[in-house]
């Protein structure tokens, strides 16, 4: 029903949003601890309705940054269960460079595990029931501003190298739990559709797209400032 949460939610070179470097300069890496503290948290909203958490962790450990981000959705019609999403992945970042993701997805009873390693020439990706080498993509990671250069990006909950542009549509005046701010606006197209904002300092502060039943989803900031 929700299926399109699954090409759109993966929790996703850490940098600042897009504008703020020169474009053919790469991106610099920044400090999720400084934008974000340890935590970033999101209300999952279907058509005005609460229906799940977003949550990432950030933690510093001797291989690097640490970023586990878990995503529980319900939706029920009359409190009968009529679809559910869970997924867990946990990415590895060192000197600003992804070392490694490992995400589980149960969407609705389909079952899903990725793995990415980094090599020396890129990634090595394995899911369900496959296996395949990429260069060094970017994962599909909201948190990581990064992801607004477009081009292919790893889908981590599907395993798939998405095609994804990006367009720039000026800025805008944003919802969240504790009050309203500005951030810029951005459109997803190709594999990936829908809307996503960041704040002046490369936060992620919003996310909106249509599911595949038609109903709107939207991600609102509970906590997503240091």
């Amino acid at each position: 029903m929700l299926r399109h949460l699954v090409r759109v939610t993966s929790a996703l070179a850490l940098c600042s949003a897009a504008g703020l470097a020169a474009p053919d300069s790469p991106p610099p890496a920044v400090d999720p601890f400084r934008l974000y503290g340890n935590e970033i948290a999101f209300d999952v909203e279907r058509d005005g309705d609460v229906v799940g958490r977003y949550i990432i962790n950030f933690t510093r450990t001797d291989q690097g940054v640490l970023a586990d981000a878990r995503v529980d959705v319900d939706v029920r019609l009359l409190f009968v269960p009529i679809y559910t999403l869970r997924y867990h992945a946990r990415e590895l970042w060192s000197d600003g460079e992804l070392q490694s993701i490992e995400a589980f997805t149960n969407d609705d009873g389909d079952l899903v595990h990725v793995q990415a390693t980094r090599e020396s020439e890129g990634l090595r990706v394995k899911t369900n029931d496959a296996a395949y080498e990429t260069p060094a993509v970017l994962p599909i990671s909201h948190w990581n501003a990064a992801l607004l250069e477009g081009g292919p990006l790893l889908n981590g909950m599907t395993g798939e190298v998405d095609e994804v542009q990006v367009s720039d549509q000026g800025l805008d005046t944003v919802s969240t739990r504790s009050g309203s701010l500005r951030a810029r606006h951005y459109l997803y197209s190709g594999d990936l559709n829908g809307e996503i904002w960041y704040d002046e300092d490369g936060r992620w502060v919003k996310l909106r797209f249509r599911a595949n039943d038609g109903s709107m989803i939207d991600y609102i900031c509970r906590k997503c400032q240091a």
